[in-house]
This record gives structure tokens, C-alpha cells and sequence, in this order.
């Protein structure tokens, strides 16, 4: 497969969720990001990248990235419904499907399968490359904000709703799948 070959359809079939942005220039800036990313990666299959290379082959960055953007969604709306806090949904949505989109960077195919750590991976921050594409996309600094803080190994932390909400939808994924997998939870770790 061609670069050229890996397009906004393709990231659709992958990641439905997008589909759920109505503002039109929010969801086609989260499809740019992704094409780029992946074009300029060395990852045929969108599907083949791994959520960690900590984690058994099946647990995928696509999947992880689907289950934080639906709970992401989902907690938007509680807060919204029930605490009557103004959460901006295609906002969350957005910084949910990108959160990790610097994986596809981060680490690469390893012999026999699987992923590894990439050179890229070992001397950047987590987030810093979703962060400089979201700005070279336009998208405002809030997204980009959020993206920069929901890791641990940010010295940010999350200062939007919508930036606590991924924080805690993406923590609460990665525990279940690192509790499955007999690793430490992420709620257990210190910096």
C-alpha cells in the first residue's frame, strides 16, 4: 500500500467515531490529522498498531482510541445532563479520537509482528507530535491543551471539562486493559 493510498475513508472505517463530530470543520480536521500521521508512518494497516507494545498484540490503538472516544462521549453528556456543566461534545470527541494519534509515530512494526518502540518513541514526550499536527491542522489551543494533558508523563494537568473528561475516559480504559493483561494500573503508578 501506497501512502496516498491511506485516506480520511479508510480512518472512517477504522474510527467511526468521527462520524459522531457534527461541526464539519472540527471532523475534517481530526481526518487530516489522522491521513498525515499515518502517511508518514511506517504502518500499513491502521488497525495493526499497537494500544502499547506492553500489552498482547489484540489490544489495538484503534479499539482503545473507539472505547475513549464513546466514553468520552457518553461522561460529556452525564456531566452535561445531570451536573448541568456546559461540556462542548464535539470538542471531547475530537481530543478523545486524537489523544493517541502520535502512537502511530511512537512506535513502529517489529520483526515478526507487533510493535516497538521507535527512535521517535524513545525521545519525545507522549502527545507532543498529535499536539504540533492539531496545530499545523488549525485546530484551537484548547484541543491541543487536552491532548498535551491526558498523559501522566505530562507536567500538565487537564484544565478544560473537556480535557478532565478524555483524561479519565483514557485513564479508565487502560486500566481495565493493563488489569487484564496481570500489569499495574495506571491509578497505582507515581511519578
Amino acid at each position: 500500500m501506497y501512502p496516498e493510498a491511506r485516506t480520511a475513508d479508510l480512518v472512517r472505517d477504522v474510527l467511526p467515531e468521527v462520524d459522531e463530530i457534527s461541526r464539519k470543520d472540527l471532523h475534517d480536521s481530526v481526518l487530516e490529522v489522522w491521513v498525515r500521521a499515518w502517511r508518514s508512518s511506517a504502518w500499513q494497516r491502521l488497525s495493526d498498531v499497537p494500544k502499547s507494545v506492553d500489552l498482547p498484540r489484540r489490544r489495538t490503538l484503534a479499539v482503545h482510541t473507539r472505547a475513549v472516544a464513546r466514553m468520552s462521549a457518553q461522561m460529556a453528556d452525564t456531566v452535561a445532563e445531570l451536573h448541568e456543566v456546559p461540556v462542548d461534545r464535539d470538542a471531547v470527541l475530537a481530543i478523545a479520537l486524537l489523544h493517541d494519534v502520535c502512537k502511530i509515530h511512537e512506535f513502529e512494526p517489529a520483526p515478526g509482528g507487533g510493535g516497538q518502540w521507535s527512535q521517535v518513541g524513545r525521545r519525545f514526550q507522549h502527545g507532543f507530535l498529535g499536539a504540533h499536527w492539531m496545530l499545523e491542522a488549525g485546530l484551537d489551543d484548547d484541543l491541543v491543551h487536552a491532548v498535551i494533558a491526558h498523559t501522566p508523563h505530562s507536567s500538565v494537568v487537564p484544565q478544560t471539562q473537556e480535557a478532565v473528561i478524555v483524561h479519565y475516559a483514557d485513564f479508565a480504559d487502560s486500566d481495565v486493559q493493563l488489569l487484564d493483561a496481570g500489569q499495574r494500573l495506571f491509578c497505582k503508578r507515581r511519578p
